[in-house]
């Protein structure tokens, strides 16, 4: 860009040296014509250097303006190759973080063999609930394209927690003691310090500090009831407001080896019950509007028995 920027000046003084060289050439005929000519008027020497410098003016200003121009063709496809090439970039590290980000997420969940597709459900459970809230006046300037994008992917690390569960807790098959559940409760705190170490290292960014709430908050309730800050209403963050339903209605429909799926019409009638006891009113409803969405989803991506039967072998053997 510096070397066409000299170019270009470098063409403009040199043709600014030709017209003037130009123009003096001409201003030097009519001068030497006009004194040969005894009938000229007096000003004729002052009206023939007005003639030259407009001459030059006019030979010079379209020639600037074209050079002008085309410098400013090649800078602006220039800049427009840059935006595409840096726009690629970041669109090529978008995925790569985001595939990265689900592929960890997966191995941390498949600890746990019962679960299933659990992360691509929630996933688009949580999704489904954000577009339909935007669509509600409340949230207007509060869910934006960025927030759905965001939720989408961070949605994935609700549970990276879990890591830090021993697998005699993680994968007992019935039914916690109080002391084992409350070993449990504490991948919430496992995984939303392990991502707070991460922006603390990296540096805050919506991504790292949405997925740090949802880990952190998604087990809170809205009577205040919940877990591990206790906090109610719209102190819990409304990212973790809406993982809560996702995360509550997957495991009341999924199996586990304490209890069969539960058919949707149970899920759906305890999930619409908990409004204002364990879930923001707000997200029941939008959860309402889609439940049948949140079926086809949960058919779509229910584990058959005989996978849940290879995993089962890989765990256990």
């Amino acid at each position: 860009m510096r070397r066409r920027a000299v170019q270009l000046c470098f063409i403009i003084v040199a043709a600014q040296v030709v017209c003037v060289a130009l123009g003096l050439w001409i201003h030097g005929r009519l001068t030497v014509s006009l004194s040969q000519d005894s009938q000229a008027p007096s000003g004729s020497p002052l009206a023939a250097g007005g003639i030259v410098l407009f001459w030059t003016t006019a030979l010079l200003a379209p020639i600037t303006y074209i050079l002008l121009t085309r410098f400013g063709d090649r800078v602006a496809s220039s800049c427009a190759k840059l935006r595409d090439s840096g726009a690629k970039r970041s669109q090529d590290l978008v995925r790569t973080r985001d595939a990265v980000i689900f592929g960890l997420a997966k191995l941390a969940d498949s600890r746990d063999p019962e679960t299933g597709a659990h992360l691509e459900r929630i996933t688009y459970y949580a999704s489904l609930l954000t577009s339909t809230l935007r669509r509600n006046p409340s949230y207007h300037g509060v869910i934006t394209p960025e927030f759905s994008r965001l939720i989408e992917i961070s949605t994935a690390l609700h549970d990276i927690g879990k890591v830090g569960i021993p697998d005699s807790i993680l994968l007992k098959p019935g039914r916690l003691t109080e002391a084992e559940r409350a070993t449990m409760e504490t991948h919430t705190t496992i995984g939303g310090k392990c991502l707070q170490k991460i922006e603390q290292c990296l540096g805050s960014s919506n991504f790292l500090q949405m997925a740090r709430e949802i880990a952190f908050y998604h087990h809170e309730r809205w009577d205040g009831s919940g877990y591990p800050a206790g906090l109610s209403g719209e102190q819990i963050p409304l990212s973790a407001r809406i993982v809560a339903v996702a995360d509550v209605y997957d495991a009341l429909s999924s199996p586990r080896v304490y209890k069969p799926p539960f058919p949707h019409e149970k899920c759906l009638a305890i999930v619409r019950e908990e409004a204002g006891k364990q879930f923001d009113p707000d997200m029941v409803e939008a959860f309402l509007r889609v439940e049948s969405s949140f079926r086809s989803i949960a058919e779509q991506y229910r584990p058959q028995p005989a996978e849940q039967d290879v995993e089962q072998t890989v765990f256990v053997g």
